[in-house]
């Protein structure tokens, strides 16, 4: 899914690496809400604790950097990254 702008380029231009593709490639954090480009997105992977499948989503790299994704349905997923 696209996304217009992304925040963490917003808030520090020093690291500002979106264009066009990697807007494109972009998508909404789950754990935030934010747009985030491409390259500010990061995988994070879990286990489903009921079917113990494996499932992966991207995540913007603020919240991956401060561990907010490992509070994201705790009681469903053990977490692996």
């Amino acid at each position: 899914m696209a996304v217009k702008y992304c925040y963490i380029c917003n808030q520090n231009p020093a690291e500002k690496r979106s264009d066009s593709d990697s807007l494109a490639e972009g998508d909404y954090c789950p754990i935030c809400n934010q747009p985030a480009c491409r390259s500010h997105l990061s995988v994070v992977r879990w286990r489903w604790r009921d079917t113990g499948a494996l499932d992966s989503a991207l995540v913007c790299k603020e919240c991956v950097r401060t561990y907010a994704h490992r509070s994201w349905d705790v009681f469903r997923r053990d977490w692996i990254t």
